[in-house]
């Protein structure tokens, strides 16, 4: 059930908000909560049934070792959870990816096992891995209500694909009675934000993707794929990610603040970024954050000398790009991200402080186009298909046919608003919690903007109307692969 469905707009969530209201006002805060929770197993379910175990069971066995942890055991009982949660993401999404490896080296003819991969699963899996991380650090603790920390995990809102949630942020929410009291402003507030991350799924990266797929495609199929093509399809996927990743990003916040919780931001004008360290800090802001605390630390960080914290940015983003999928291509996407960083740090201590501010537009540039060749890897299906469409981003395989005005005119326009209008988070700056806007570092906007006013509210109802139309043929979001 994609959040840009016709059931899940027209039937799903409206049910859901409702009946969750009633039940909370009828039957009290924990019934709401419990049927919350039961609403969302049945999205979760709806996708494939098979899988409804696996949530279950890691939600199970991962608060049942929160609750024995303590500091005299908390190292190996910690080591033991990790370990778990990792061989279950390892054995359903990377088990068929190590076989292919191991038959390549040794000649050998293993059979691949074939597993399908269960939705969510990359998610689920970090935020329960941070959970009892948080839990041997007393950074957090479950309570005795299991309903509870199951919510937390299967919340439907953020459950496909993130934002990465974390326990000590959610826990507090879900024991405050009074964040369902003023209904119409959590509807209000949410909807719009949900309007905005509609529009960009629906509008934006939706009408983007057949250009991107045109130019991807044939570079899978093996064929030259000229100059034209080539760059409308890099950049039109550059758009296309974004749009599409924010997107659902916004419409997660929006739904879970119909029900009265606050969820993280996860974007924040990445490609407005000055340098590739800037671009993780406003990209995918909950991964780059899980990594940073939960990995990067673990490595040692910076402590242990200059050279060491430089082979730690590396290795975690080689690891960052194994999350997003089982290939060698995402594996160097991240490796090649890894290495800008060590690039720029390795700036920041030779060349004068202050370097990227001074020369902001050149640096800029250069980071954005940095990020459209690096996407290249990351959407190919094969490293043939990348080497056709690197060359053909140099010219190598010719002009070749003019793709037409339609790539140009959606890049122009897709330019336009990621560089000219605010991010979400700045356009709902006063209805987003304080300390939710400080953790990604999101800038007080210009002047006051998203009100609950008669303008707003019919520039938001024409927004959905468009929306609601072309919802009626959708697809899937990226990141639900992941």
């Amino acid at each position: 059930m994609v959040f840009s469905t016709p059931i899940f707009l027209f039937v799903f969530l409206p049910l859901t908000v409702l009946a969750f209201y009633a039940v909370n006002r009828r039957l009290g805060h924990e019934a709401g909560l419990i049927f919350l929770l039961l609403a969302s197993l049945v999205f979760y379910g709806w996708w494939d049934v098979r899988f409804m175990p696996l949530i279950l069971g890691s939600i199970v066995v991962n608060y049942a070792l929160a609750r024995v942890i303590r500091p005299g055991n908390g190292g190996w009982l910690l080591a033991f959870g990790v370990a778990l949660n990792l061989g279950a993401l390892a054995v359903f999404k990377y088990a068929d990816f190590f076989v292919r490896n191991v038959n390549a080296l040794t000649g050998l003819e293993l059979s691949e096992p074939g597993l399908p991969l269960p939705l969510a699963i990359s998610f689920f899996t970090f935020q329960q891995i941070a959970f009892l991380v948080d839990c041997s650090r007393r950074i957090t603790a479950p309570d005795g209500k299991p309903h509870r920390y199951s919510l937390f995990v299967a919340f439907f809102p953020q459950l496909i694909a993130g934002p990465i949630v974390h326990h000590r942020l959610m826990s507090p929410q879900l024991g405050e009675k009074s964040r369902q009291s003023d209904i119409s402003a959590n509807l209000g507030i949410g909807l719009s934000i949900f309007a905005v991350g509609l529009a960009k799924k629906v509008l934006l990266a939706d009408n983007l993707a057949p250009y991107a797929n045109a130019a991807f495609d044939t570079a899978a199929a093996g064929e030259p794929v000229g100059l034209w093509l080539a760059w409308t399809g890099a950049l039109a996927y550059t758009l296309q990610i974004y749009f599409d990743f924010s997107g659902y990003s916004d419409m997660a916040m929006g739904i879970a603040r119909m029900f009265g919780f606050q969820l993280p931001v996860n974007f924040n004008a990445p490609y407005k970024a000055r340098n590739i360290t800037d671009f993780w800090r406003r990209w995918h802001i909950t991964l780059s954050q899980f990594l940073r605390d939960y990995l990067y630390v673990s490595l040692g960080g910076n402590r242990k000398g200059y050279a060491r914290m430089l082979a730690n940015l590396m290795i975690v983003m080689l690891l960052g790009g194994l999350w997003h999928g089982a290939a060698w291509t995402f594996v160097v996407w991240g490796g090649l991200h890894g290495a800008a960083l060590i690039w720029c740090r390795l700036l920041d201590r030779w060349l004068p402080n202050g370097l990227f501010g001074r020369f902001w537009i050149a640096s800029s540039a250069c980071t954005f186009l940095f990020v459209i060749i690096t996407w290249v890897f990351f959407r190919a299906t094969s490293f043939d298909a990348a080497a056709i469409m690197l060359q053909g981003m140099a010219g190598l395989n010719g002009l070749g046919v003019n793709p037409g005005d339609g790539p140009f005119i959606a890049a122009i326009i897709g330019l336009i608003l990621i560089w000219s209008l605010p991010e979400t988070a700045q356009i709902f700056y006063r209805q987003i919690e304080d300390g939710v806007l400080k953790t990604a570092n999101v800038a007080p906007p210009r002047k006051e903007r998203w009100k609950p006013n008669a303008r707003w509210g019919i520039g938001l109802a024409v927004l959905l109307f468009a929306c609601m139309i072309a919802s009626w043929s959708y697809s899937e979001f990226i990141y639900y692969n992941f």
